[in-house]
């Protein structure tokens, strides 16, 4: 298992509402907290291989200092617990009840995340399963 020196953050890259998502971590973060790659690198799971049990997993990946991978809700929980602002109220995620409508929420989203983009999309890759 691969530690990375910063925290890394992993989105889809052909898409423009993860694209908008990261421009928002990265303006909120501070300078160099975070090292962001695309999924379609095609060394990821090389580099990364903690990230080969997500492989097939729709959403954003997370691995923390310690090589730790986290996918989907679980993963954006962890990006923002570490952000100035939204870590006060970040711990609502652990909360069951709410821990459960986040990750259902978050399903919502990555499965629609082509269409709540509003992109035109001349491939397959905008297809929604």
């Amino acid at each position: 298992m691969r530690q990375p020196e910063k925290p890394l953050i992993v989105y889809d890259g052909q898409c423009n509402f993860c694209i908008n998502a990261i421009q928002r971590i990265r303006s909120q973060a501070k300078a160099g907290q975070f090292n962001y790659i695309p999924n379609q690198d095609s060394d990821l799971y090389i580099a990364y291989p903690q990230l080969i049990e997500f492989q097939s997993h729709a959403g954003m990946r997370f691995i923390d200092q310690q090589g730790k991978a986290f996918c989907g809700a679980d993963a954006i929980y962890q990006i923002y617990r570490r952000l100035r602002w939204s870590q006060y109220i970040a711990w609502i995620y652990v909360v069951p009840g709410i821990h459960r409508i986040c990750k259902i929420f978050y399903l919502i989203i990555a499965k629609n995340r082509y269409r709540l983009s509003r992109a035109v999309c001349d491939s397959d890759v905008c297809d929604s399963d």
